[in-house]
């Protein structure tokens, strides 16, 4: 029963965390150049020409969003491989659900940190920004299908009980 609806959920909530991992979504303009913001870190993106003239140039890690990420891909995939057991399935989307939202105040943190550190003027956001809400759509469908089948399940229990 690996083709049912919430599969293609998970699948989906997969794919927009794994896009999300490697790309940047905010760009912090600052009188230096323009850094740009990923799960990774914060990377300076101006021409070395630029670099050389300007200032001293300090390129920042931040893993937490990459390991949040990270979890929020396994536990998918897991919940994926779990279609037996629907409960395990139902608890799995539950705790992805808090990492989606853990993982969008590290961000705002991350974001508040480097846009006061690097005294930035301006930021503009990338549509990569929305994925993770998008992921977390997908999953509280998942979440919701997999109910779905559970009471189907039990409501057929039920009426074989009741016909014996």
């Amino acid at each position: 029963m690996i083709q049912r609806i919430q599969s293609l959920y998970l699948l989906c909530a997969i794919i927009f965390m794994a896009i999300f991992a490697f790309t940047p979504f905010i760009n912090l303009i600052t009188p230096v150049g323009t850094y740009q913001m990923n799960c990774m870190g914060t990377t300076l993106t101006t021409p070395a020409e630029a670099i050389a003239e300007t200032a001293i140039v300090a390129s920042t890690q931040n893993f937490i969003p990459a390991i949040i990420s990270a979890l929020i891909v396994a536990m998918s995939t897991l919940a994926i491989f779990l279609f037996k057991n629907r409960m395990k399935q139902i608890l799995i989307c539950r705790i992805n659900i808090l990492f989606y939202i853990t993982l969008y105040v590290v961000m705002g943190l991350m974001i508040y940190n480097n846009y006061t550190a690097l005294c930035a003027t301006t930021f503009k956001t990338t549509t990569y920004i929305i994925f993770p809400i998008c992921a977390l759509i997908t999953n509280w469908m998942a979440m919701q299908a997999i109910n779905k089948d559970e009471q189907m399940v039990r409501d057929s229990e039920r009426m074989w009980t009741r016909n014996r």
